[in-house]
């Protein structure tokens, strides 16, 4: 995952700049060792050779630092952008990850592969290669007590797992919390004006504290599991980082060894530990993160593009038998239904009865329990459905930042004698050149710019989910007239309607429950 969102030359630069900082495994103890040793034989001469290859040795571990932390930060911003990039596009081409989830998705799941992976990857790389550089240092000293201290600090790192898989479900569970709370208090903005009229606010914000004290309380036990797996980790190296030193001592005082090589071996050994620390925790941390690393693998492995255009036509669509059932409940009884093309169709019925269960499933939203769809004697995909027809529902979306043409476009080529004939027809056309938003354009103005869009993308057929429902008389009345001199064929949701309404269609489905 880390090398597919992170630009080559950055991976490479970091990598350099963790080389340059290994000499701190070497640098310290060794010139504590020639101190030690330089007063040990009286040779206080050798001090300002000393000196200066530290200052030197030291100047070069500091640019290292300098490039690490810079170019860290690249692999982040590499790897956010990269990775957020492929989310949305993931979103937008496919449904693979649901519309309440992608703002989760986005930032809490980011941030936290962030923390629990991205970050104890590099850390861990960093690891290996200091503790490798320590280790050849402290056996090329002395090998016996070097291999000695190593034995002792390498029980930790093979310790390191333990706990891990209470650690990753606990990660699931804060992963999975996090996006409730996301999805929650979404609805609840949407929805902030019936909460504020209806005085629904108490109620409402001890949804939002349980919510919140929900994904909080996850965190806290992530926290709580990992900083016990640490302390049990710890606990292990505490006994082990004592008794090397111990053995090192007496073989010092026997003379098997020089005063100045301890001191060496036991600070460089003294970096082995800590190192072995990291290591063990960064490895515990990152295993903590190996399901939200696989969804994403899973979720990322395949390039998205999109399909085809798809042109052909679609006419007659035929329901046969159709209906749908959801956990036992029959949400559309069987129906049979034929659209020709450019038919008005109402489509009536009393509340549940499936109206708009009938327009998801003409338009591929839903799939039948029973019965099938053909459109011209063939089974179409939902991206091919999502070309060939157009779904119009009581509150259509607004773009800010785009121009009246750019919003009907949607990023196709904008053909400006096509687009004006079709703001002309559509009743639009004394806004063209401006930029309308969600605030600026009325209920009527937002119903007529989605005909549009059906219009200007050469949609075949048109579902209408009680359109007019909201406008008042005379936007409805502008509204019909609109539909009915379409040449796509139209089927429309409709509640309130008289009996000269409904003659005005080519045929009226009377759904019942």
């Amino acid at each position: 995952m880390l090398r597919r969102f992170v630009t080559k030359k950055h991976l490479t630069f970091y990598f350099l700049s963790i080389v340059i900082t290994w000499l701190e495994a070497i640098i310290t103890p060794a010139l504590i060792q020639y101190i030690v040793s330089s007063f040990t034989n009286r040779q206080l001469h050798l001090l300002w050779q000393i000196l200066l290859w530290g200052i030197g040795g030291n100047l070069v571990l500091v640019l290292g630092l300098a490039g690490k932390r810079y170019y860290y930060a690249r692999l982040i911003t590499d790897f956010k952008a990269g990775i957020k990039r492929a989310i949305f596009q993931a979103f937008l081409y496919s449904r693979q990850i649901p519309d309440d989830e992608v703002l989760s998705d986005l930032e809490n799941d980011v941030q936290q592969l962030e923390n629990s992976y991205i970050e104890p990857t590099v850390i861990i790389i960093s690891s290996l290669g200091f503790t490798a550089v320590s280790i050849a240092y402290a056996l090329w000293t002395n090998f016996y007590l070097g291999m000695l201290f190593i034995i002792f600090y390498s029980v930790p790192v093979l310790c390191s797992g333990l706990g891990s898989k209470r650690l990753d479900k606990i990660a699931e569970r804060k992963s999975l919390a996090n996006q409730n709370y996301i999805a929650h208090i979404t609805n609840m903005i949407a929805g902030a004006g019936p909460i504020r009229h209806y005085q629904g606010q108490h109620l409402f914000f001890k949804r939002f504290s349980q919510d919140l004290d929900q994904a909080l309380q996850e965190e806290v036990c992530y926290e709580k599991q990992r900083s016990l797996n640490s302390l049990f980790i710890n606990g292990i190296d505490a006994f082990c980082s004592v008794v090397p030193i111990v053995i090192g001592g007496f073989m010092t005082y026997q003379n098997y060894l020089s005063a100045a090589s301890f001191v060496g071996i036991y600070l460089v050994s003294h970096n082995i530990g800590y190192q072995f620390q990291e290591l063990s925790y960064f490895i515990n941390t990152r295993k903590s993160a190996q399901s939200l690393c696989d969804k994403y693998q899973d979720l990322l492995k395949d390039k998205l593009t999109t399909e085809t255009t798809f042109d052909q036509p679609v006419f007659p669509i035929q329901l046969e038998h159709i209906s749908v059932e959801r956990d036992g409940e029959i949400i559309l009884a069987p129906c049979d239904l034929t659209i020709h093309a450019g038919e008005k169709i109402a489509i009536i019925g009393e509340s549940g009865a499936g109206k708009t269960t009938l327009l998801n499933v003409l338009y591929g939203e839903i799939q039948p329990s029973q019965g099938r769809i053909r459109y011209q004697g063939r089974e179409l995909t939902s991206t091919q459905l999502y070309q060939a027809g157009a779904y119009i529902l009581q509150s259509s979306h607004v773009f800010d930042g785009l121009s009246l043409e750019e919003n009907i476009a949607l990023g196709q080529e904008i053909d400006q004698q096509r687009m004006d004939n079709i703001l002309q027809e559509t009743g639009l056309l004394s806004l063209k050149g401006k930029a309308p938003s969600n605030q600026t354009f009325s209920a009527g103005e937002k119903q007529r710019l989605e005909i549009a869009r059906a219009l200007y993308h050469k949609r075949q057929f048109i579902l209408a989910d009680e359109v007019k429902a909201n406008l008042d008389a005379k936007n409805q009345e502008k509204i019909n007239q609109l539909l009915f001199s379409l040449p796509q064929a139209v089927v429309e949701v409709i509640h309130h309607y008289t009996k000269e309404d409904l003659k005005r269609y080519d045929k009226v489905i009377h759904l019942k429950k």
